[in-house]
């Protein structure tokens, strides 16, 4: 009975960004994504989603908010964040010599208001092009 308590209230308290991530990663699976690493940091950025969908090396950023009276989770992704995106995918793909997959850069965005169980999710595919990687 303590165990649930504790994963119950675990799960409460988890920041917003981390459930939205979870919620991202299991959309992908869902979609027979494989899931190849979360949270990859490289120089100058960090990755949150690297993917592999079937033929397509696929790099995701997601953004969720609890609401968008402010500020949608697609427009908090400004041009210093989308040059961050590519510069963090160019560095994967050179340091670790991918040549047989194609890149691809997505965005999921999620809107999770505070008391649902569930979110509204936008997966946007193919957000930025990779010229020249």
């Amino acid at each position: 009975m303590l165990d649930m308590l504790r994963r119950l209230l675990s799960r409460a308290v988890r920041p917003l960004g981390a459930r939205g991530e979870d919620y991202a990663a299991r959309h992908l699976r869902r979609l027979k994504m494989k899931i190849l690493a979360r949270n990859v940091e490289v120089p100058g950025g960090e990755i949150d989603i690297l993917a592999l969908d079937r033929d397509e090396l696929v790099f995701v950023e997601v953004r969720t908010r609890a609401s968008e009276s402010i500020l949608s989770p697609e427009g908090s992704i400004r041009r210093k964040k989308q040059q961050a995106m590519l510069r963090a995918a160019r560095y994967v793909l050179r340091t670790r010599h991918i040549r047989t997959l194609k890149p691809r850069i997505d965005a999921i965005a999620i809107i999770w208001p505070a008391g649902t169980a569930a979110p509204t999710l936008r997966h946007h595919r193919g957000v930025l092009a990779l010229a020249n990687w």
